[in-house]
């Protein structure tokens, strides 16, 4: 059986602005995504809306996405449209490790360890598991981190918690550096009662504050949502003690994040003249 989902975006972004996303029952190609000159946050949307899986990231990439994604299993195909540019783990619906079908992941986290910034044009060669990616820069002449600031802190005050937190994600690229409202308006966000407005306002102010956002890190890092405490773990750094706490946590997503990054800080450390 063949489902085909097409979604074109003209009136948000370019006239041929589409994404397309096929699930077939043919071995090795269960999962195929189609897209052209969209924005990668629509076309996240676009799997989210017809997989009716979450998806949850903290930056992305700017630019435009024209891809051919084809593999086994939307991880494999969710790693080709990130062309392997940023860390992402999933939660399986068997909370088991074993590789992924179609309808096995039950949650999907976009790290943004690895992103930074506008990221130039990429191409990967198209397999059976792998696929192509062009992320085209927008004119050069125009601003691409133009100044949000006022938008994203009236969006913060939303009683939409999705608009919140997509106004605390913002926050990264958009916002002012050194701004007290928006210093404010994350820590406001920190203790929303919605675990996704307090996973992207840790990321966030993690990144905008450095060494000032240790205590909010602990905090976060007890929060009762694995989400959130997911996005406390991208945003510890260099800091050992966090790390640490991080490996007892319950959840084993979360204890294998902490582990794998104080053993890549361990051998910096190590390397270091």
């Amino acid at each position: 059986m063949l489902i085909s989902v097409t979604q074109v975006l003209a009136a948000q972004t370019h006239n041929k602005a589409q994404a397309e996303l096929l699930l077939n029952g043919d071995k090795g190609v269960e999962v195929q995504l189609e897209v052209r000159q969209m924005p990668l946050t629509q076309v996240l949307a676009s799997i989210i809306n017809k997989t009716k899986i979450p998806i949850h990231y903290s930056v992305l990439p700017e630019g435009l996405v024209t891809a051919t994604c084809v593999g086994s299993s939307l991880k494999q195909v969710l790693e080709c449209l990130l062309d392997h540019k940023a860390d992402l783990i999933v939660r399986n619906q068997n909370d088991s490790n074993t590789e992924n079908t179609p309808d096995q992941i039950a949650e999907a986290w976009i790290l943004g360890s690895k992103l930074g910034g506008v990221v130039a044009k990429v191409e990967c060669p198209a397999t059976i598991d792998k696929g192509s990616l062009k992320l085209q820069q927008d004119d050069p002449d125009s601003d691409t981190n133009p100044d949000r600031t006022e938008a994203l802190l009236k969006a913060a005050q939303s009683k939409n918690p999705e608009e919140r937190a997509q106004a605390m994600g913002g926050f990264i690229a958009g916002g002012r550096k050194g701004d007290a409202a928006i210093k404010a308006a994350l820590e406001q966000g920190l203790t929303d009662q919605n675990e996704m407005v307090r996973a992207q306002a840790i990321s966030s102010f993690s990144r905008r504050e450095g060494s000032g956002a240790t205590t909010a890190l602990q905090e976060a890092l007890r929060d009762p949502s694995v989400q959130v405490r997911i996005m406390a773990v991208d945003g510890i750094f260099d800091d050992k003690a966090l790390l640490q706490q991080a490996i007892n946590d319950s959840d084993e997503t979360v204890r294998n994040m902490a582990i794998a990054k104080l053993e890549a800080l361990t051998q910096i450390n190590k390397n270091a003249p």
